[in-house]
């Protein structure tokens, strides 16, 4: 991600400046970094997550969010633009702004070198603060490899990592994922 702004920047005014841009940024502590395009590679893979979780919730409450979906994390002023999401009702609106919602049960990311450390280490200790959320997904692009994050009881974090051959077990939700599936085409 790159920097666009100097930190200090209030989340009103990042609000406010992101109704008006052509552009999504994320806001971190009072910095505004632009959200960079991605490879193909990177975004075949959210479009496998996002047609995969689409199917498997079909006719269930809970809906799955594409990348512009903007997610404050609660109790920051901290805004971030995941590769999927996934939020069942009823959906919480940030009080400062009706396009904004705060309660995800489910985040993923396709993991890319210049933002790898980032969704691992302080993005993953941020999201892990939000209380709707039970699972974290990082999907590799070398190939089909997920790490899933599971919360467990005590607020403790359970990580299971998945190959080609392996399904996703989201109890939170009542399904399950073909890894292959949602790889399916890619290699």
């Amino acid at each position: 991600m790159t920097v666009a702004s100097k930190p200090g920047l209030s989340a009103a005014a990042y609000l406010a400046r992101e109704r008006d841009s052509q552009e999504k940024h994320a806001l971190w502590d009072g910095a505004i970094f632009a959200m960079a395009g991605a490879s193909p590679r990177h975004n075949r893979i959210v479009a496998g997550v996002l047609r995969v979780f689409g199917v498997a919730l079909l006719g269930k409450p809970c809906q799955t969010f594409a990348s512009d979906q903007r997610i404050r994390i609660v109790g920051t002023e901290r805004y971030v633009y995941p590769d999927a999401t996934v939020i069942c009702p009823p959906f919480e609106a940030d009080p400062n702004d009706e396009m904004t919602l705060q309660n995800p049960k489910l985040v993923a990311e396709v993991l890319s070198p210049t933002t790898e450390a980032f969704d691992r280490g302080d993005k993953f200790i941020a999201y892990r603060s939000i209380p709707s959320l039970t699972d974290y997904l990082l999907f590799g692009q070398d190939g089909p490899r997920v790490e899933h994050y599971t919360r467990e009881g005590g607020g403790s974090w359970r990580l299971v990592t998945l190959g080609a051959a392996d399904v996703i077990s989201l109890q939170a939700l009542a399904i399950e994922l073909s890894v292959a599936d949602i790889y399916a085409g890619i290699e």
